[in-house]
């Protein structure tokens, strides 16, 4: 086989794999809040299951009371709290589901309602934590294909053609506004909000982002505030610590560091999406297929050559 043919089939299956377009997914399986650090809070709640790659110090606080369990295991098996650290908890409840305490387990009145301690961690959080943070930094290289502006203290929105929008902004810009407006969107689209900016200051109101699949990828954050801010959508901010502030998320939320008493409610989760440009960190399938396919065809084409030459 000629080497100009043996690199064209290289080529064409690379190409193949780098042209397609992934599919977005924040992969914590289905918990409501995921930290890479460690969650200190008081005073408040997260509805659905909650997964914490460092340590666990929280007071006066309820987990999973909407029974929105995270399923990190191929099994039937729901966790309201997994904690790869230790766990330091008092006046609160588990509830609905198994939890996991890889380090020391320290409680006072903590009500259990059911839930079940594992002797197994359900979850790998060095690999997910790796690929929150790879989601993150490849989402935030794909091509906008909606436009923003501002105007007398409010952002305005407008989209491009298909159902699925990417917006590059800032929060200098979005710490400005306190209202937003839509043009050319339509109820469910996905709305990947790509925002730069390492200190992030919000305040306003979100709530027709209820309306979208919405996703705030805060790529560069390092800390991030709510003041009085009732969110809507799922946070993706793998480099950031939430603290203090105080209001609502409404969406599941992955931080690098949780300091926050904000409430985090089991609703308006992020539906996985194909995005065309972003390409994720494992291989689908079909590419993999696509590849050894390739390299077949590259090894029948030797072997041939050399039968050939041989007779």
């Amino acid at each position: 086989m000629p080497k100009s043919s043996f690199v064209l089939v290289l080529s064409t299956v690379f190409a193949a794999s780098a042209a397609q377009a992934g599919v977005v997914d924040l992969g914590i399986g289905g918990a409501n809040l995921y930290s890479l650090s460690n969650f200190s809070a008081s005073g408040s709640d997260v509805e659905g299951g909650v997964l914490v790659a460092g340590n666990l110090t929280a007071s006066n606080y309820s987990v999973n009371d909407k029974n929105k369990d995270a399923y990190v295991t191929h099994g039937n098996t729901g966790y309201a709290l997994v904690v790869g650290g230790n766990l330091n908890y008092s006046s609160g409840s588990i509830k609905n589901g198994n939890y996991f305490v890889g380090g020391s387990t320290t409680t006072s009145s903590v009500g259990l309602n059911t839930a079940t301690k594992t002797m197994a961690s359900p979850v790998s959080f060095a690999s997910t934590s790796a690929q929150l943070k790879n989601t993150s930094a490849s989402l935030a290289n794909v091509a906008s294909t909606g436009s923003s502006s501002v105007a007398y203290g409010g952002m305005t929105l407008k989209g491009g053609t298909g159902g699925v929008q990417v917006f590059d902004l800032t929060s200098a810009a979005l710490g400005g506004v306190n209202n937003f407006k839509f043009s050319n969107l339509h109820t469910n689209d996905t709305l990947i909000l790509n925002i730069s900016g390492t200190n992030v200051n919000l305040s306003g109101g979100y709530g027709d982002f209820s309306k979208y699949n919405v996703l705030y990828n805060f790529y560069e954050a390092q800390t991030i505030t709510l003041n009085g801010v009732g969110l809507y959508g799922s946070v993706l901010a793998p480099l950031a610590t939430m603290a203090g502030g105080n209001g609502q998320i409404n969406g599941d939320v992955v931080v690098g560091n949780w300091a926050s008493n904000i409430q985090v409610n089991a609703s308006h989760s992020f539906n996985a999406t194909n995005v065309a440009g972003y390409v994720s960190a494992v291989p689908e399938p079909e590419t993999y297929a696509m590849l050894l396919a390739g390299l077949g065809l590259v090894g029948f084409m030797a072997r041939r050559r050399k039968s050939k030459t041989a007779a």
